[in-house]
Parts: structure tokens; C-alpha cells; sequence
């Protein structure tokens, strides 16, 4: 048995026609049923029924169909990682994101990942933009998901991904909890709870106070979920970010717009890597994200 021949069986069977498999493949309709044939002489059983231009798969095909992916995987995979050591390429993927977005893309891009390479390793770190930034300068992680912060270095390949909205998050039980919208002065005498590690606490409250313009006392939590805790326990606000721009939503806790002079706040979201690292995975998940960002809805 030949793996090419292995692997047309099997996009034949995914994709149910012979025409989108020899498509997918690359290959001409009849050098992909050929190939099948062949399999099928050398096992000396059918895999496919075949009624004129249609098939019915066997149950024997179907098991063999079953069990054939996951080692066409794994031998993808192997190739992969030997060609990797042979040339000096990755055979790992790190993943930074940014702690506080409020959003599934980045999780579901590491499963998409996973499953189309169940042999390489995906490492995942959370933090803020600046700890972050700091992890690819040192090498520590291979791309990046976060906010945009900084002019946009030549240096990086820098693939925007979305607008992010502005809100915050309040208690019911706070006194700006029943606005419609809220600017950055109404809420100056409320304190700003902001998710931080120790060692750049002051890295966020410079941001959030110098740029933009934040003139409220900060405490600070080590997760969105312990910040959520603060928020409900009316200690404060919030900023969150996401895709969706609505109205007020929420009950016990609120999710207010913020705004300025110009309508809602926004910010810039990016896929961030050095161009000097660039490689076959980072460029895989980094389309992978990118597709997720597309394809899914702003709501």
C-alpha cells in the first residue's frame, strides 16, 4: 500500500465524491479513482460500491477509512517534525494572549490546532500586553493575540484582526450601574478594577491613566474571573473589550458602553510575530485565527 493512495481513499470518503476529493488532492478525477482502485486490488476487497457515478462506502472502507486518518496524521506530522530537525525549524507552537479579552477565538484557534496536528505541542500563556510583548522579545512564546498599544514595528508581521468595543463592567448595585453609556470622567470617582500580574501593575495603570485618560483609583485583579468577583461585590469597574457592540446587557452584572467625543472607545486587535521566527505553524494557526475572526459573528 502506498500512503498517497491511503490518503485519496480517505478524502474520497470525507468528501463523498470523487470529483471534490481529486479537487482537494490536486489531482485528476480519474488518476484519484485509478489510485483507489489499486488500493483496493492490493487489500483484495472492496472498499467502495460504486453505482455508476455514485458509491456507497463498505463497512470494511469505512473501518478502514476510520483507522487510516489519525496514522495519515501522525505520519504528517513525523515528516514535519523530522524535516523540522533536519532544517532547524519549530516542532512546537507557544500561543500569548491577552488575559483580559473577553472572547473564545483564541482557545478554539489552539483546538483547531490540536486537531490537525495531534503530535505537536501547543503551549498557551495568558498575560497582559506588556508582560506579553516582553515573552516574544525573549523568545519565550511564538505569536501573539493582544490589543495594539505601540506604533506597529517593521520588525513584526502584524496581521489585524478586529476592532474591539469599549465597556465596563458594574455591579447593579453600583451608582453608575443604569446609564446607557458612560464616559472615562463619570466614572473618575469609582475605582477601576484592572487584571495584572504584580510585577506590571504599574505598566497598566500608566496606560490606563496617561492614555487614556483614566483618573480613577486602581485595584487590581489576576484574572477576569477574580475581577468579575470584584465587580459583583460592587468594588468597582471594570474594562472589558469584545467584537460586540450592544447596548447595556446584563443583570447582576452590567456591561455598559464607554465613550468619548467621537461615539464608542475602540481598539486595535493583531496577530503579532518577529518576521525573522517566521514559520510553517506559526502561519498556520495565525490563519487559523484569522479565519475564526472572519467567518464568526460580531454579536
Amino acid at each position: 500500500m502506498e500512503l498517497r493512495q491511503i490518503k485519496y481513499f480517505c478524502a474520497v470518503v470525507e468528501a463523498r465524491s470523487f470529483t471534490r476529493a481529486a479537487q482537494e488532492c490536486l489531482v485528476s478525477q480519474s488518476a484519484i479513482s485509478q489510485q483507489v482502485k489499486a488500493l483496493e486490488t492490493e487489500l483484495g476487497f472492496e472498499l467502495l460500491l460504486r453505482h455508476g457515478r455514485s458509491f456507497d462506502v463498505t463497512p470494511a472502507g469505512e473501518l478502514f477509512a476510520r483507522k487510516a486518518r489519525p496514522l495519515i496524521d501522525q505520519l504528517e506530522d513525523l515528516r514535519y517534525e523530522a524535516e523540522g530537525v533536519a532544517n532547524g525549524w519549530a516542532t512546537t507552537l507557544s500561543v500569548g494572549y491577552l488575559s483580559r479579552y473577553d472572547g473564545w477565538e483564541v482557545q478554539a484557534a489552539v483546538t483547531a490546532f490540536a486537531v490537525r496536528h495531534p503530535h505537536i505541542p501547543v503551549h498557551a500563556t495568558a498575560g497582559s500586553h506588556d508582560t506579553l510583548y516582553r515573552l516574544i522579545l525573549d523568545h519565550e512564546v511564538d505569536v501573539l493575540f493582544s490589543d495594539r498599544r505601540r506604533a506597529l514595528s517593521d520588525a513584526f508581521v502584524n496581521r489585524h484582526l478586529f476592532d474591539g468595543w469599549r465597556y465596563v463592567e458594574v455591579s447593579e448595585a453600583s451608582p453608575v450601574a443604569w446609564p446607557s453609556e458612560l464616559t472615562v470622567a463619570e466614572l473618575a470617582h469609582v475605582p477601576c478594577i484592572l487584571i495584572a500580574a504584580p510585577d506590571q501593575e504599574e505598566v497598566e495603570r500608566d496606560y490606563y491613566r496617561d492614555v487614556l485618560g483614566f483618573r480613577s483609583d486602581f485595584l487590581f485583579a489576576r484574572s477576569r474571573e477574580e475581577g468579575r468577583m470584584m465587580v459583583a461585590g460592587n468594588r468597582g469597574f471594570m474594562p472589558v473589550e469584545t467584537r460586540a457592540q450592544t447596548g447595556r446587557t446584563g443583570s447582576a452584572i452590567r456591561r455598559i458602553p464607554l465613550v468619548g467625543q467621537d461615539g464608542q472607545l475602540k481598539s486595535e486587535y493583531y496577530c503579532y510575530w518577529p518576521k525573522a521566527r517566521t514559520n510553517k505553524l506559526i502561519e498556520e494557526f495565525a490563519e487559523i485565527l484569522s479565519n475564526l475572526f472572519e467567518d464568526s459573528p460580531n454579536i
